[in-house]
């Protein structure tokens, strides 16, 4: 049975997260991550801060082979780092263990994770791996999938649900749509990017805790 581990790391920790420096608007959105050889490459989003420092301050990282920008956009940027093959951090225990990772997001404090492993001996391993490098990770949630599907929304973080319940009672989801996502946006007080990212998010939650991803009658092929 798969498990899902949610835990934090705090930023400093981290050589990307210590690139975002003490901006406290600063955020990071790992956006996937890409296992090439020895080497692990993220692609992440920066928002809200200054892509030329954290760029520049990130490449002075030891265990930042290379860091570069893929896109911008009036909220910050789409930028891609790979890592060299010593780099015994997160990302890399992750990968090392057969992990996927659902949610990785990181403020100038801490990052938060959720992963999944296909079993209790891959999130064993990836705690064992933690613990012989020294990663300073602090568990918040260990879950089966049974656990998930008994309560759907406890998977979702706070804006993720208010995103998907405020979007709902406004019409974003009937057809036609009865708000759009400037105006959305213009509830929360944020990007229409930002908000498109939570309710995104919360929908894979939504089918990931469900079991609709595994339910064969959708299958057809």
């Amino acid at each position: 049975m798969s498990v899902n581990v949610t835990f934090t790391v705090p930023t400093a920790a981290c050589a990307l997260g210590r690139s975002i420096g003490d901006d406290p608007g600063t955020r990071i959105e790992i956006d996937r991550i890409v296992p090439t050889g020895d080497t692990v490459i993220p692609f992440f989003w920066l928002l809200d801060g200054d892509c030329d420092a954290f760029t520049s301050s990130a490449r002075d990282e030891p265990a930042i082979d290379r860091i570069s920008v893929v896109d911008r956009v009036d909220e910050g940027a789409l930028l891609s780092a790979r890592w060299n093959h010593g780099a015994a951090g997160t990302l890399r225990g992750i990968v090392q263990t057969d992990g996927t990772l659902l949610e990785a997001r990181a403020n100038h404090a801490e990052w938060h994770f959720s992963v999944r492993f296909d079993g209790g001996d891959d999130a064993a391993a990836f705690r064992q791996f933690c613990r012989e490098n020294e990663v300073p990770i602090s568990l918040t949630r260990v879950s089966a999938a049974a656990d998930r599907r008994s309560d759907p929304l406890s998977e979702m973080t706070a804006e993720q649900r208010e995103a998907m319940a405020v979007a709902y009672r406004a019409g974003y989801f009937d057809e036609p749509r009865r708000v759009t996502l400037d105006e959305l946006a213009a509830k929360f007080g944020i990007s229409p990017r930002a908000v498109a990212g939570r309710l995104r998010r919360g929908q894979a939650k939504l089918i990931e805790a469900t079991g609709l991803a595994d339910d064969t009658r959708t299958n057809r092929a």
